[in-house]
């Protein structure tokens, strides 16, 4: 039988690859994975001395940029364990999930282990499928799409000697030739698909120049929290996401699934009883959007687990039943995605369904259901002018804090419908540097309006002083958070880190004074 190595990159959750485990191990097969370096954020910019610029980047309360996911490089040591791992178990093939801005990472490690052994590197996950013409020039094959049925096919391709130039969903190259076979349907009865590989045999975790074997973390998150997804696809096709792409990959199937009730609670009750675990992670794109599935859903997951749990919510003209049925079933921390509060943005350039009116209905919901949530923005993005900006703040303070958010610098996806409006429009990225204080300075605003008890008002007290546009470095929303009154009548620190030409004008005296009478 056939002997598969995955390689999961800065994620110990990897839920397709031990999805893909337990199928394999399903029909007999070996499968063993190795979690290479754990999920961390990092506020550097290094990924690699001579690699790209590093896209993934978001903004932290402080204001300042971080960089999501990789927070290290992989040293020379850790690959020497891998390669050692690797040796003694002498797999057929080796895969490995790649996502786009973890793509410099998947190519040092793919040409390590090509100069290394002689199995095929096969790369699967959402940057071979949205961009599977670039990523074959680093590995012997690029899966697009779903792979349960084409790693099943690998496997018995692998058991009678035959190539795996005939099966689905695989993209290679032939005499230079980029070939893309035709993609397997899509799996329309989830349940027939194992749960995912939790075993601690046969997992090995590569972290801080060290090999930890028989790894039993089933994340990289505090405590134990378990993800979990009971559906596939998304309803939305919005133009800067994969979803958008494997939705026109399978055009004409029906793309999204959901897991019966059953089992999805049967999955979490074995866990819960295994493993111990504390919490719940649904990880569906969308978990509110059926609420007849929601209301089998909850009285089998209070009966037989009965944990909290999170999950991602989208407004919609059914979310009062939906959050009601969540909250008893022990909802307890949600995202609820705005993206941007400019109804011209979601509409030309996200294209994606938005309602101002019910996005905060929905907020104000939560709110009253006692149910915290946090929000997605999505920013410095060169066709947003400041009415743009303006319109999303507006949004943030209405909610009238205090809740989290997430403010992310735009990136494009390869190949996907916003990449394609930007060179149709002839829109660049870099754009964004002709508008940088400007972002900088509304990143902030988001911020603080988030952060605040009393937004509206402080926010309109900080637009007034024209100062923090010119150096929005000085203004750091996390003072808001520790509270500004001490601060202020303690230290005066809020002024102090401005620059010496600004911080006795008069306009930073107005501010000091104006805002020691805010707090009173």
């Amino acid at each position: 039988m056939a002997r598969v190595i995955f390689i999961s990159l800065y994620d110990r959750n990897a839920y397709g690859i031990r999805l893909m485990s337990a199928l394999l191990k399903q029909n007999g097969h070996t499968c063993n994975i190795i979690f290479l370096k754990k999920y961390k954020t990092s506020r550097t910019f290094q990924v690699d001395s001579n690699a790209e610029a590093y896209p993934w980047i978001g903004i932290h309360k402080n204001g300042r940029p971080f960089k999501y996911a990789s927070n290290s490089l992989i040293s020379e040591k850790e690959l020497s364990l891998l390669s050692q791992t690797i040796d003694k178990i002498q797999p057929d093939l080796v895969g490995i999930t790649v996502n786009t801005p973890l793509r410099t990472h998947a190519k040092k490690v793919t040409l390590f282990l090509k100069k290394k052994f002689h199995f095929p590197v096969i790369w699967g996950g959402f940057d071979p499928t949205v961009n599977p013409y670039d990523c074959i020039k680093y590995c012997d094959y690029a899966c697009i799409g779903e792979g349960e049925s084409t790693i099943l096919a690998i496997a018995s391709q692998i058991d009678s000697g035959n190539s795996l130039k005939t099966i689905g969903n695989l993209c290679f190259l032939e005499n230079g030739i980029s070939t893309v076979n035709q993609c397997y349907p899509l799996d329309q009865n989830l349940d027939k698909i194992p749960w995912r590989d939790n075993s601690p045999e046969g997992k090995f975790l590569i972290e801080d120049d060290r090999l930890i074997e028989n790894e039993v973390g089933l994340n990289d998150k505090k405590g134990k929290i378990y993800q979990v997804m009971s559906s596939r696809g998304c309803p939305n096709s919005c133009s800067y996401c994969c979803e958008a792409s494997f939705k026109k990959l399978y055009g004409g199937e029906r793309f999204l699934r959901r897991r019966s009730p059953d089992d999805v609670v049967n999955e979490l009750a074995e866990v819960k009883k295994k493993f111990n675990i504390e919490a719940v992670q649904f990880e569906d794109e969308i978990f509110s959007v059926n609420v007849k599935w929601l209301e089998s859903f909850v009285p089998l997951y209070n009966k037989n687990v009965d944990l909290p749990f999170t999950a991602y919510l989208y407004p919609s003209n059914n979310i009062p039943r939906s959050l009601k049925l969540l909250k008893e079933a022990g909802l307890n921390y949600c995202c609820l995605s705005l993206q941007s509060g400019s109804e011209r943005i979601n509409r030309n350039i996200f294209e994606r369904p938005f309602s101002k009116k019910l996005f905060l209905k929905t907020a104000h919901l939560c709110r009253e259901l006692e149910i915290p949530f946090y929000t997605d923005i999505i920013t410095y993005n060169p066709c947003e002018d400041e009415k743009d900006l303006k319109e999303t703040l507006n949004v943030l303070v209405q909610i009238n804090g205090a809740f989290n958010i997430a403010v992310n610098k735009l990136f494009i996806l390869p190949n996907t419908r916003i990449s394609q409006i930007f060179q149709q429009n002839n829109i660049a990225l870099e754009l964004v540097k002709q508008n940088e204080l400007l972002f900088n300075y509304y990143s902030r605003l988001f911020w603080i309006a988030a952060l605040a008890n009393r937004p509206a008002r402080l926010v309109s007290i900080i637009e007034k002083f024209k100062i923090f546009r010119k150096y929005p470095k000085y203004l750091n929303p996390q003072i808001i958070e520790f509270g500004l009154h001490p601060i202020l009548s303690s230290s005066s620190a809020l002024f102090s880190i401005l620059p010496e030409e600004v911080k006795y004008s008069r306009k930073v005296v107005r501010l000091k004074r104006t805002l020691k009478k805010y707090l009173g």
